[in-house]
């Protein structure tokens, strides 16, 4: 009977080359994932950002088509002031920044679709939807972040001036296949989210406000009207208004809390007080005006007390003065007469 003959003994001897050469393929690995998130496309991860917070309800050209290239759009990261408007200069006051915004939309002929103003406490900047999307839609268009590229420079100089940043979106009446309350609101949230990753200013700094058709201002009878209806509005509030500035504090009423003067006048600049609201300023001084009128007079033996002309107050109380002293005169000479005695 054969013998079975035994095996040879394996040599495992460089069993450890297996694992290092694992190790320096996954080493490989990591420094070139690590070389390839060096030079994101920021507008790429923009765009996927904003299909993820949509749900995919919004998809934008990135995301429908990944074969788009930065240089087919008009993304451009530029801190230049010269390149992005102004005068060559950034601003260094809030109030310069009005100087630059109106410079960079003079220079750039675009003030058939965007109009800048000011007043005590704020920057007013007004948009053409078309500038920012396409009808019914609430993706920025390339066009609409180059404009906010261009302006963003000059916001970001003097963000420790800015108390707080509103963008508002308006939409007109009309047959439209979205809700007006939705597209209005998912445009100024996008607006919004596109200067936030652009780091413009910080996000406690941002508000947005979805306003729908409720607040034209233009007819919307006509095809012009409406299209100027249809809109996104920046309004910049400075923090350092003088708050004892009766304009400053109508016009913070007025833009951020949406009250006109004539609903609380406290300076009477209303001219038909009958428009006054029952619980305005005026108003209240008005109803106190009739219950005590100037030419009221005053008796010590009715207790009425009020909100006297001041003369007339004065000469009362001096009348009564007069009268006690006249009373107490005749007393005090019987008790010096009794003394003498």
């Amino acid at each position: 009977m054969a013998k079975l003959q035994k095996k040879p003994q394996e040599n495992h001897d460089n069993d450890w080359l297996n694992t290092y050469a694992d190790m320096v393929t996954l080493l490989l690995t990591f420094f070139v994932m690590l070389y390839a998130s060096s030079s994101l496309d920021e507008q790429k991860w923009q765009y996927i950002y904003q299909a993820f917070q949509s749900r995919g309800k919004y998809l934008n050209e990135y995301v429908d088509h990944p074969e788009h290239t930065k240089d087919e759009g008009s993304y451009v990261q530029d801190e230049d002031p010269s390149q992005a408007g102004g005068e060559g200069e950034l601003p260094q006051s809030f109030d310069k920044l009005y100087v630059y915004l109106s410079d960079y939309v003079e220079q750039n002929e675009l003030s058939n679709q965007i109009s800048v103003s000011k007043d005590s406490a704020h920057i007013y900047i007004r948009f053409d939807s078309s500038v920012f999307f396409e009808g019914n839609s609430a993706t920025l268009k390339p066009e609409g972040m180059d404009i906010i590229d261009g302006i963003s420079p000059g916001i970001r100089a003097v963000r420790s001036s800015i108390e707080r940043m509103t963008v508002s979106g308006h939409t007109a009446y009309g047959i439209s296949e979205v809700n007006d309350w939705q597209l209005s609101s998912d445009r100024a949230v996008s607006v919004v989210n596109y200067m936030e990753f652009r780091t413009v200013l910080d996000s406690s700094q941002f508000r947005t406000s979805g306003v729908g058709p409720h607040e034209p201002v233009a007819d919307n009878e006509t095809a012009e009207g409406r299209a100027k209806n249809r809109r996104v509005e920046m309004v910049i509030l400075r923090n350092d208004a003088d708050l004892t500035d009766p304009q400053v504090v109508q016009d913070i009423l007025k833009h951020d809390y949406g009250l006109f003067s004539d609903q609380i006048d406290p300076d009477d600049q209303t001219e038909d007080e009958s428009k006054l609201p029952n619980d305005s300023a005026q108003g209240i001084i008005n109803s106190i005006e009739s219950l005590f009128p100037s030419g009221s007079t005053v008796s010590s033996t009715d207790g009425i007390t009020g909100p006297f002309i001041y003369d007339e107050f004065a000469n009362f109380i001096k009348s009564e003065d007069t009268a006690a002293e006249a009373d107490a005169a005749p007393a005090d000479d019987d008790a010096a007469d009794a003394d003498a005695e």
